[in-house]
């Protein structure tokens, strides 16, 4: 047997995360310095406790009131430079060599942007994270909102510029408050406008809501996806297809989906030969870093030093960037590998 991945190795992998929410990246301390400056108590309107997000969460609901907490005061393109330069800089210092960000534009609109300056202040805060290290962004609808939404989400795309650097299209939300087929113009959307499409599915909701996304919406990759283990069939489907996952395991117990790291399919799906690569999710708003779930991961699944490259081999593999940038994310962490 291989010996377990060294805390080096932890440290020191080049990483690729896929699943990252720019609005979940919100550190306590920013978040509570924008509602300041925007006239609030942070204590009050974030319900901070000790200076940090309350997870766990009773259950989505009970995060995603905290995470439009903290959102709410994104109002102008200096406060989304700030998030956005942080991201950047959080990402480079974990060795985070691929990333890509899911930007819910809609909110940002919504809070008093225009589409130009959003993009200009997104674009400029990216750089900070240097060279070396790439991010793309995964501009997402939120179901609940339904087909308006989602064309309106295409139209702020289609306005950015070609220096903003769109990989894809996401679909957030929660499970089942819209019928998967009243996005199929958003999925045809993505294809026409030469993007990605990942779908969150099999988070909260059933197994029959992954299926409906691969096969209504033809995602090229579902988020999260781990609800599949209810499904013998749909796991042999993830394996027989090569359906690629992008796995948050602390963010589904955070939100009680599971009662521990112990008990998340990520065992069941790795020993099946499930293609899943590991994020961070809303890193803050969990308490965990990219680089904390990697160690859980190590802990949990009893990985290698060979087993952690390939893990991030998976998520360069799956990313939403031409062959050749794909190939030199791989080349990258196959010298870490041998360098080892």
């Amino acid at each position: 047997m291989p010996a377990p991945a060294t805390e080096h190795d932890i440290v020191t992998v080049p990483k690729v995360e896929l699943h990252l929410h720019f609005g979940g990246s919100i550190a306590e301390a920013t978040a509570a310095t924008l509602a300041r400056r925007h006239g609030q108590d942070p204590d009050r309107v974030l319900r901070l406790r000790d200076g940090r997000y309350p997870a766990p969460y009773a259950d989505f609901r009970g995060f995603l009131r905290t995470f439009l907490a903290a959102n709410q005061f994104i109002r102008t393109p200096d406060d989304l430079e700030l998030v956005a330069r942080e991201l950047a800089r959080t990402q480079a210092a974990q060795n985070v060599i691929y990333s890509e960000t899911i930007f819910t534009a809609m909110i940002y609109v919504r809070n008093g942007m225009d589409a130009a300056s959003m993009w200009a202040a997104l674009g400029r805060g990216l750089q900070a994270a240097g060279s070396g290290i790439r991010i793309g962004i995964l501009v997402d609808s939120i179901r609940d909102f339904g087909s308006p939404e989602a064309d309106a989400t295409v139209a702020l795309v289609e306005a950015a510029g070609p220096e903003i650097p769109i990989v894809g299209l996401g679909l957030t939300g929660i499970e089942g408050t819209m019928p998967v087929a009243d996005f199929v113009p958003y999925a045809y959307a993505a294809r026409r406008l030469g993007l990605g499409l990942e779908v969150h599915a099999g988070e909260m909701g059933p197994p029959s809501g992954v299926a409906e996304s691969l096969d209504i919406l033809h995602a090229d990759r579902i988020g999260h996806g781990v609800s599949a283990i209810q499904d013998p069939a749909l796991v042999e489907r993830y394996v027989r297809d090569k359906v690629v996952l992008d796995v948050c395991p602390s963010s589904n117990v955070a939100i009680g989906e599971y009662p521990s790291l112990d008990q998340h399919p990520m065992r069941a799906f790795w020993d099946a030969g499930v293609s899943f690569n590991i994020s961070s999710d809303d890193p803050p708003f969990f308490g965990v870093t990219l680089t904390d779930e990697l160690r859980n991961v190590v802990r949990v699944l009893g990985l290698s030093r060979g087993d952690l490259a390939e893990l991030q081999r998976r998520g360069a593999r799956a990313a939403f960037q031409p062959q050749a940038v794909r190939d030199e994310l791989v080349a990258r962490i196959d010298a870490w590998e041998a360098a080892g």
